[in-house]
């Protein structure tokens, strides 16, 4: 009987999420639901089932040209050791995958491990480890992400690369966003915490693609 209550409650919150991708939610009943599904309790307002809940709508809430996009300009990295920082569940190249959500790093199959941790603390990973590191739709959820960017230094090799995409996914999840810096606020924070910068825009997506430089001109927490 416990294990069909379950199902039955897993079902229903799946249908809602199917329902809320395309507007037509009851979102009071969500949250009802959501209490009786062990990855899903406090949702929507709690961050961990938030983004548990996202894992099973994600490649469908960002555009296949977007995402074969990003693969491309990706794909300079893809001879090396990458972290995936926030890696969801999908990334774009064979990564270590860093995630704070369970369910994600259980639907992503392209991670040759998975790590489960929050962004907002030290990484936990030895200094100068990966070759590059990639932050796809991440840093406007990150309260401490300066702290963060320096964890990022910290963890790369001298010269390595550390590739930012940012763009508006949807207006569902932008309500769990907590900065919204313009492109040059961007490229100034990046190169205080030690980053040489460049920049492209290609289909309203931000590419900060940067590289690990021998001196921090400011160092921020």
């Amino acid at each position: 009987m416990g294990l069909d209550f379950k199902i039955d409650s897993e079902t229903d919150f799946f249908n809602g999420l199917i329902e809320l991708q395309y507007g037509q939610e009851d979102l009071i009943e969500m949250k009802r639901i959501a209490q009786k599904v062990s990855w899903a309790k406090g949702w929507p307002g709690d961050n961990v089932a938030f983004w548990n809940a996202e894992a099973f709508m994600w490649q469908q809430k960002i555009e296949k040209g977007k995402r074969e996009l990003i693969k491309d300009e990706l794909g300079f990295l893809s001879s090396g050791k990458n972290l995936d920082l926030g890696c969801g569940s999908y990334s774009y190249i064979k990564s270590v995958g860093f995630d704070f959500s369970e369910k994600m790093l259980q639907f992503n199959d392209n991670c040759v491990e998975k790590v489960l941790g929050s962004l907002e603390k030290k990484l936990p990973f030895d200094e100068v480890g990966f070759d590059s590191v990639t932050a796809i739709f991440v840093f406007n959820y990150i309260n401490h992400y300066k702290s963060l960017l320096l964890e990022v230094r910290r963890v790369l090799k001298q010269n390595g690369h550390f590739v930012m995409v940012l763009g508006n996914v949807n207006d569902w999840q932008k309500q769990k966003e907590i900065n919204s810096f313009n492109i040059d606020e961007w490229k100034e924070v990046l190169k205080k915490v030690g980053f040489v910068v460049e920049f492209e825009e290609k289909e309203r997506l931000w590419f900060f693609k940067c590289v690990k430089s021998v001196n921090v001109l400011k160092s921020e927490n």
